[in-house]
């Protein structure tokens, strides 16, 4: 006997099963214990769902999720060093012997630590160094010959790395430090620069009074602001000062061929105007005569001074 049979093939995802039912199950709430980590009472805590800012007390919330803790059952537990940042930094020193300074000018960040090395977490090394202005901050020096010996220093395998709140808090201390640091090395050398400019005056000054004075005693005077009546005799490199007594004279004039000459008994105006040398009635020429520093021209039977009509400054 012949029969035909017919094969229904039914997929693995709607294979059904006996004595079974189908639910939908929903989770409203779940309780989970967490720990958390704090370096001190107001520091940044570290939690699961992120970095929790200082001075939170008892709950925060973030995103549905609700972390609870209670003060009294916080356990303190021994000193432990952790990693803040590693880099390359200039060494400077101080006017004070037992404070120094180092700058990270890649990462613009400054410290400024106490020279004494000190033991810090009972750690097996006694080479660091306290950061004056940030409690709990130290540092860790090695001195380098170049950049290889930087990048094949080892760090310690039990030194964790801080959280990052911390992390941008003592970063953000340091570069105010590099901003403050920066601003007074920049004052520091507009000083620097003021002083080797007036270093340099003075001795343009010296050498330009020592070449005038070779020839014009009166006038290497003034250009170093010597009170009246003083006239630098210059011997080589050598000056010395001639002070005189002032005495008020009378002057007359009288025309000659070269001109209107000042005339004091045998006696004319020398050409620096402050002392009297012998008479010559072609002494001065061009109508123009110099009293006591200051250039004067003869009209209507007087003697006027010049009035600059350009000023240099």
């Amino acid at each position: 006997m012949h029969m035909n049979v017919k094969k229904c093939v039914i997929p693995d995802c709607a294979m059904g099963s006996w004595l079974q039912v189908t639910a939908d199950q929903l989770i409203n709430c779940r309780l989970e214990e967490v720990t958390l980590e704090t370096e001190c009472a107001n520091c940044t805590i570290s939690s699961p769902i992120g970095d929790i800012p200082g001075g939170i007390n008892g709950s925060v919330s973030h995103n549905l999720v609700t972390i609870v803790w209670k003060e009294s059952l916080r356990e303190v537990q021994q000193c432990k060093l952790k990693l803040v940042e590693t880099g390359i930094a200039r060494r400077y020193l101080t006017n004070n012997s037992e404070i120094e300074r180092i700058r990270d000018v890649e990462q613009q960040l400054d410290f400024v630590y106490n020279t004494t090395n000190k033991e810090y977490c009972n750690s097996s090394e006694k080479s660091y160094k306290q950061v004056i202005g940030m409690d709990k901050v130290i540092l860790r020096l090695h001195s380098l010959t170049d950049t290889n010996a930087h990048l094949s220093k080892p760090l310690e395998e039990d030194i964790e790395k801080i959280a990052d709140i911390i992390r941008a808090e003592i970063s953000g201390a340091a570069h105010s430090q590099y901003a403050r640091d920066r601003t007074s090395d920049g004052k520091k050398g507009v000083a620097r620069e003021i002083r080797a400019l007036q270093c340099e005056n003075r001795v343009l000054a010296h050498k330009t009074a020592i070449a005038t004075a070779q020839h014009r005693g009166w006038l290497a005077a003034s250009y170093l602001n010597l009170p009246t009546c003083r006239k630098l005799i210059a011997t080589g490199e050598s000056i010395s000062v001639s002070q005189c007594s002032p005495k008020n004279s009378t002057i007359t004039t009288e025309i000659t061929s070269c001109g209107p000459q000042p005339k004091l008994g045998d006696y004319t105006l020398d050409t620096e105007g402050w002392e009297l040398t012998p008479y010559n009635p072609c002494y001065w020429h061009k109508n123009f005569v110099n009293i006591n520093d200051r250039a004067h021209f003869y009209k209507n039977s007087s003697w006027h001074p010049i009035v600059p009509g350009v000023i240099i400054q």
